[in-house]
């Protein structure tokens, strides 16, 4: 059974205007809720509530340890398009930030067919820019899960269980049961994450482990179960 975790990765500060909390609230939330790492992953430029991109490229600006709590510099990719295309430069993924999640936002793009949502995860896959595949459960960019779940699977991507997904959109949790039942199936790598946009749900993670919980979901596919486990993961990273 998975009790706790060791880092939230997907948190957004009032950099998102739709977040209501500032960096240090984060961090603090963070320390209180017993994480060991806190990751920052605003919005980018294509979402209107995005921050520009120069916010992304001076997130080094924060110091690597704040009061204990080890925090990781990151970006919310928006798909563009079905081609599966983002909207940070290169240069600043691979040079200014530790980590990436990519997501589908209705204020970015209209849901498509599943076909169309198919091919655009497909190119996630393939794309070596993108970390992690932000909530991908959402109802309505339903995707052939049976065909590209294993697909991030070899292409070393880890498929996000949201936190938030169970609290505000709720009609897709079936899908997460059925991406996580695959997940299982198929080895594939998750990170559980709060999708924070105040502080008090930084480290929140009850809904999401209950989920994993009910399927006896292995921890050592649970990347942020322990620090350890997050090092290895951005080892491997580093290295591919």
């Amino acid at each position: 059974m998975i009790k706790r975790l060791a880092a939230d990765l997907h948190t957004h500060t009032d950099v998102s205007r739709h977040g209501y909390s500032t960096v240090y609230e984060n961090i603090t939330a963070a320390k209180a809720a017993g994480l060991l790492a806190v990751g920052i992953s605003n919005h980018c430029p294509a979402h209107p509530d995005g921050a520009p991109e120069g916010h992304f490229r001076n997130l080094r600006v924060l110091p690597e340890w704040v009061d204990g709590v080890r925090i990781l510099r990151g970006a919310e990719l928006n798909f563009t398009n079905f081609d599966g295309e983002i909207d940070l430069s290169p240069d600043t993924i691979e040079n200014r930030l530790d980590y990436t999640i990519a997501s589908f936002h209705e204020d970015v793009i209209a849901p498509g067919s599943i076909k169309d949502n198919t091919k655009a995860y497909l190119h996630a896959a393939e794309n070596p820019l993108i970390d992690i595949i932000g909530h991908s459960g959402t109802a309505c960019y339903e995707y052939d899960y049976e065909r590209v779940i294993p697909e991030f699977g070899k292409k070393g991507k880890l498929v996000e269980i949201n936190e938030g997904t169970f609290r505000v959109r709720k009609s897709s949790a079936q899908n997460c049961r059925t991406i996580a039942r695959l997940c299982m199936k198929y080895s594939v790598s998750v990170i559980v994450s709060s999708d924070a946009h105040f502080c008090r749900s930084v480290g929140q993670f009850d809904e999401a482990l209950a989920m994993l919980n009910s399927l006896n979901f292995p921890k050592q596919l649970v990347v942020n179960a322990d620090m350890e486990q997050l090092e290895s993961w951005f080892l491997r990273k580093r290295r591919r």
